[in-house]
């Protein structure tokens, strides 16, 4: 009954219901896939992993095997999609790395590396799909950033920077685009269920720390997908889930000077 509701809102918004996904083979790109195909989106999931997408069976999905961070071919398949459906309506970024490390024992190289993914593929694919939206005057971009680039816990520091980058980028746009209708919307959870720590490079102990967080959390890459297509139609420049994201949040602005003394003292001892 609610997903009814959910899309038959966005579907006003956009009666053309072309939408393209990053990270669209696993976790939360894969569950956005899914649900939109089964309202008749017409859909592009991009990943460098489309196993899972092989076994959708639907003529309204195409999908490419391609890396976020190889623009010239990010920019090429953006472009058909375009070329081929007459535009875009929506564009999840969607794919991302989470890490876990202190900050003196990740390499310049590493840094490099969840940049490009989780912060420049961002800014190229939201550059490519610009003009289109331009074009037709709409559009919505849904930048998956983190509470984490606004909490800034440690031993998260390249995350944080990365997910902080998409939070700013989307404030951004959305004061230059405010005289038109496009809109950016950046999603900032907590965590939930997903594949987010697959291809992390940090620290092995801390990444399976983290692991065991987002395994355990009750919260799925369903369920946060339900959420966010619950909440696009309201053109909200911010989405928060779950409750922890919105304890977080305002804690960190309310209360900073507590909040400082509550993270040194329960998440970072001296022995760590």
């Amino acid at each position: 009954m609610i997903q009814s509701v959910i899309y038959s809102k966005l579907a006003k918004q956009f009666p053309g219901k072309r939408t393209i996904i990053t990270g669209a083979g696993s976790g939360l790109g894969l569950e956005l896939t899914k649900l939109l195909l089964q309202d008749g989106w017409t859909v592009l999931g991009i990943d460098i992993d489309t196993s899972e997408l092989t076994k959708i069976a639907n003529s309204k999905l195409s999908f490419s095997n391609v890396d976020v961070t190889d623009r010239v071919a990010l920019k090429e398949i953006i472009s058909t999609f375009c070329k081929t459906y007459k535009g875009i309506d929506i564009l999840f970024n969607n794919a991302g790395v989470g890490e876990g490390t202190l900050f003196s024992n990740y390499l310049p190289e590493y840094w490099d590396w969840i940049i490009d993914i989780n912060l420049k593929a961002v800014i190229h694919a939201t550059y490519f799909v610009l003009p289109e939206m331009q074009q037709a005057n709409d559009g919505l971009i849904v930048n998956m950033a983190s509470m984490a680039g606004i909490a800034n816990l440690p031993r998260m520091s390249p995350y944080n920077v990365t997910k902080a980058g998409l939070i700013s980028l989307s404030e951004s746009l959305n004061h230059e685009l405010c005289h038109t209708n496009i809109q950016v919307v950046c999603v900032t959870p907590t965590f939930f269920q997903s594949s987010i720590m697959q291809h992390s490079r940090g620290s092995k102990e801390i990444i399976s720390s983290a692991q065991k967080i987002v395994t355990n959390s009750s919260l799925t890459s369903l369920d946060a997908a339900k959420i966010i297509l619950k909440n696009l139609h309201k053109r909200n420049e911010l989405i928060r889930f779950p409750f922890s994201a919105h304890v977080f949040f305002y804690s960190r602005r309310l209360l900073p000077g507590l909040y400082k003394r509550a993270v040194r003292f329960f998440l970072f001892k001296k022995t760590t």
